[in-house]
Formats: structure tokens, sequence, C-alpha cells
């Protein structure tokens, strides 16, 4: 079951510093939905199953099936939390970051974090590193943020992939290097990152540690656009479009267009589903459930 995370969302040669909207969790909710509610109940009161406490929690806190109130939010995640549930004990430390239901505390939250990821929440990973990223809650970082984003990436985060890519092409508290990013930003794109994808069409339009093919980079924006890219990058996301599909003639722009709907396919097939994600953002380029 997956929860939320607080993201660096990064797209080279874009910059901008936010702490951006919280999104919907799909994938659980899409769960507790298949649930009668009383039956939830049921398994959260009477058979103290910690995952039906979390899927309360999180139905309380996205006011989604149930009215939302941070207070129950906060109630049934506490109860998750003290049955080990990570999910949940990610999910307490997003509502200190947020001040959702208490007062905002980095520190709190990063508290939180710690705990979650001790009980396996590869988001827990990702948010610790994005506190590192950005000070919140602790000292800043860019060598300890890369640390805990490479072990969410070699968990399979594709957010954290893409964040770490952005590290290696800056040489932000780890060696400049261009192809560790390029293989990076591939592995995040292939998962349905969008702005990783973005990314990695810069580098096919650059030619930065591959051969400059502006047919993959309009494929690769096409789909990041489709999928959806935060809305601060979008209109620059739209402008690099714009600029690579005039360097292509109508059988290339043809090609590339058919190139797209592969990698859609490709994405959709691999990853049915995506998690929502909250993003902290510091310059270039994550809540699941």
């Amino acid at each position: 079951m997956k929860i939320q995370r607080l993201l660096l969302v990064f797209a080279l040669f874009i910059t901008g510093a936010a702490m951006a909207q919280e999104l919907t969790a799909p994938d659980a909710l899409l769960e507790a939905r298949e649930i009668p509610l009383h039956r939830l109940y049921q398994a959260a009161t009477e058979e103290d199953d910690p995952d039906s406490m979390f899927l309360l929690g999180l139905m309380f806190d996205r006011g989604e099936i149930l009215s939302q109130s941070y207070q129950e939010a906060l109630r049934w995640y506490g109860l998750a939390s003290a049955l080990g549930q990570a999910d949940a004990m990610n999910n307490v430390g997003m509502m200190y970051a947020l001040g959702h239901g208490v007062p905002q505390d980095a520190s709190e939250a990063l508290t939180w974090w710690t705990k979650a990821a001790g009980a396996g929440s590869v988001a827990a990973l990702t948010n610790i590193a994005a506190s590192y990223y950005d000070g919140m809650g602790v000292e800043k970082s860019y060598s300890h943020a890369a640390r805990w984003f490479r072990l969410a990436a070699d968990k399979g985060d594709a957010d954290a992939m893409n964040t770490l890519g952005f590290m290696y092409a800056q040489g932000l508290g780890v060696s400049r290097d261009t192809q560790q990013a390029f293989t990076l930003f591939a592995a995040s794109a292939s998962r349905g990152c969008s702005l990783a994808m973005v990314n990695l069409g810069s580098f096919y339009t650059s030619g930065t540690a591959i051969k400059r093919d502006h047919r993959t980079a309009y494929a690769l924006l096409s789909v990041a656009l489709a999928i959806g890219v935060p809305p601060e990058e979008h209109d620059a996301t739209v402008f690099k479009l714009g600029m690579i599909a005039a360097r292509l003639n109508a059988k290339q722009l043809a090609s590339a267009q058919e190139l797209a709907t592969k990698i859609a396919m490709s994405i959709t097939n691999r990853q049915p589903s995506s998690a929502g994600v909250i993003k902290a953002s510091p310059g270039l380029p994550s809540s699941t459930s």
C-alpha cells in the first residue's frame, strides 16, 4: 500500500521553488471504495487491522467517501502507526509537514518519516531526502539528500530516480555525471514520471549523454504533457515542445507522434495506476496511497 510523499520535482532548464499542492491518492482510495464501509470499520475496531485503520485515516484525511476531518485522520493514523503500519506513520509526518490538524512542524515530520522509513516506507525515504535537500527540520545537505534519494531509487521509486538524476546532472551532493543522470531519467521515465520525461527530452534535444534526437525528444515531451506536469512547468514544457516541433518536417513529426503513442502504451502496461504527489521544488526537477 502506497502513501504520501514530499517530492522535489524538477525539469532541466526550468527553475522555480515552491511547496506545491496536495493531490489525491488513487490507489489506496480505489481499494477503499471496494470495501463496504461497515466492513472497514469492523476490521479496524474489532479485528485491530492496521491497514483498515490506515484506510479510514486516509478517507478522513482526503475527505473522500467520508467527510474530511484531520482530527479523525490523525486518530486513525495514530492507531495504525502503533501497530507498525508504515504508511500511516508516513502520513502523520505529512500532516506535521503541512500543518493539517496539528501545528506545522518540520522536525516532528522528520521524526515520523524516520520511523516510517524504518518500518519499510519507501515514500518516507523520499521525504527524508527532500528534507535534507531543502533544509526542512534538519540542516541542509545535498550529500545526505542524495544518499536518501538513492535508497528510495534503489527500491524502484520513480520520483526519487528523477531527482537523483537531476543531482547528478548538476553535481549536487554527488560528482557531476551526465551519463548517470541519463540512466536515472530513463529509468524514471519508463515508470511513468512525467518530469523525468521532460528531463530526458532535454537531454535528447541538447545531445547530452546521448546522440541528439529531436524525434524522441518530441515524443517524450508529448507523453509528459499527456500524463500531466506541474502547472508551473506546463507552459515552459509546451514551449519546448513547440521549439522541437519546428525542427521536424511533416514525416518526422508523424513518426514522433507514433513513437509517443508507443511510449504511452508501454508506460500504461508497466504502471497501470499512478499515485498522488506532494512536492517541494527548490529548482529544476513524493502523497501516494
